[in-house]
């Protein structure tokens, strides 16, 4: 039993340090748009305006598909997502910030929309990075829909990429110094 005891410990120790990439913990799946997306309504100074399929489709395209505004390429099936809950019939909580900021403003021009995505960018997202909260243009770069807090961040930060070769780094260095102190002569 002495012989295996040191095979025994790496091994154990791989699967520690390896459970937790191995969640089992399944993805939600962004379904795509709508052929037409519903109007969304809002009140500005108390009159019912709407937000129609034509109103959004502008805006994604000059504002959220612009890398000026937002950094990372959204699949354009999904995009709308940003705004809308999972069934297409409602917002999500960005979605509502976004309206909120809107109805502050008037009406749904592109100037307005873009103004109101504006005021909204700086505020904070359901997204969370490494334990910390992102703003709504942080997760937007990221990848990520600001308004669920399930999406994750498609671009990983550089410092969660030093965290993985710093893990792997440590369990190589590991298996060495065990290979020689179990496998020394006595």
């Amino acid at each position: 039993m002495k012989k295996y005891l040191p095979a025994v410990i790496v091994i154990l120790s791989l699967i520690m340090v390896m459970a937790p990439f191995a969640s089992s913990a399944s993805t939600v799946t962004m379904p795509p748009a709508p052929a037409t997306l519903p109007s969304v309504h809002y009140y500005y100074n108390g009159t019912k305006e709407s937000i129609t399929d034509a109103d959004w489709t502008a805006f994604f395209a000059d504002v959220i598909q612009n890398t000026s505004y937002v950094k990372y390429n959204f699949n354009t099936s999904t995009q709308y997502l940003i705004v809308y809950d999972l069934n297409y019939t409602g917002m999500n909580p960005y979605g509502l910030q976004f309206l909120v900021a809107l109805s502050e403003i008037g009406t749904p021009t592109l100037k307005n929309m873009t103004t109101a995505f504006e005021i909204t960018e700086h505020e904070g997202s359901q997204v969370t990075s490494g334990g910390k909260a992102l703003t709504n243009i942080e997760a937007l770069n990221l990848g990520a829909y600001p308004g669920f807090s399930f999406s994750k961040p498609v671009v990983k930060p550089l410092s969660t990429e030093y965290l993985y070769v710093g893990i792997l780094v440590a369990i190589v260095a590991g298996m060495v110094v065990l290979y020689y102190v179990f496998n020394r002569k006595k």
